[in-house]
C-alpha cells in the first residue's frame, strides 16, 4: 500500500513546494509514502521561488527538479492526507471533492491538532512493527477526531503567502510550515 500526501497552496511555487520537499526528505527511506504538490491557481511549469528554495535547501531538503502544477480532482481523490496553506485552499478542494474533508487540513491546523494526539494513541491504532505508511494512515483519523476537542480551523491556522514579499515574510511562512511538519514527522516516526 502506498500512502499519498498532497500539499496545496495557490501558485505551487512557495508554500506547497516547501511542505512537499520537507515531508519528502523526512520519509525518503519509506518507499511506500509518496509526497507531491499542486496549486489551486498554479504557475504551471515554474520552479519554486528562490527565497523559499533557499530555506528548503538550508533545511536539508532537495530543491532540484521542482515543477509547479495545477491540482486536479484526481490528485485530491487519490490522496490519503491533504495539507494546505490556508482555509481557502481547503474550501476550494472540498468544493471539488467533498468526500476529502476528513483527510484535509491546513498545515497549521494539523500542528494544532497534533497537540491532541499522542504517540500512545497512534501506537495502539497500528500495533508494533507498523510501516511509516501504516502509521500515516492511522494518524489521519486521529487528527480528524481531534477536531471535535480542538475546535474548527481559524485565521491562525493559515500560512502567510510570501510571494513577492520580503525575506522576513518568507522566514515567517517557512516557520509556519516547518514547525508542524516536524511535529507530524516526529509523531509518525514514533
Amino acid at each position: 500500500m502506498t500512502f499519498t500526501v498532497l500539499t496545496v497552496c495557490t501558485g505551487n511555487i512557495c508554500r506547497s513546494p516547501a511542505m512537499e520537499r520537507l515531508l519528502a526528505r523526512a520519509v525518503a527511506d519509506a518507499p511506500d509514502v509518496r509526497v507531491h504538490s499542486g496549486g489551486t491557481f498554479a504557475h504551471d511549469g515554474e520552479d519554486m521561488q528562490p527565497p523559499m528554495k533557499r530555506r528548503v535547501a538550508a533545511a536539508g531538503a532537495a530543491v532540484d527538479d521542482f515543477v509547479a502544477e495545477q491540482v486536479t480532482a484526481a490528485m485530491i481523490e487519490e490522496s490519503d492526507l491533504i495539507l494546505t496553506a490556508t482555509r481557502v485552499h481547503v474550501a476550494d478542494l472540498l468544493d471539488e471533492v467533498p468526500q476529502a474533508a476528513e483527510r484535509t487540513f491546513t498545515i497549521r491546523e494539523l500542528g494544532r491538532l497534533l497537540e491532541h494526539v499522542d504517540a500512545a494513541q497512534l501506537d495502539d491504532a497500528v500495533g508494533a512493527g507498523a510501516s511509516i505508511a501504516d502509521r500515516f494512515a492511522a494518524v489521519v483519523p486521529l487528527l480528524d477526531a481531534a477536531r471535535s476537542s480542538a475546535g474548527p480551523a481559524g485565521r491562525d491556522d493559515d500560512v502567510v503567502d510570501p510571494y513577492l514579499l520580503s525575506e522576513s515574510v518568507y522566514d515567517e511562512s517557512f516557520a509556519q510550515i516547518s514547525d508542524p511538519t516536524e511535529g507530524l514527522v516526529e509523531l509518525v516516526r514514533g
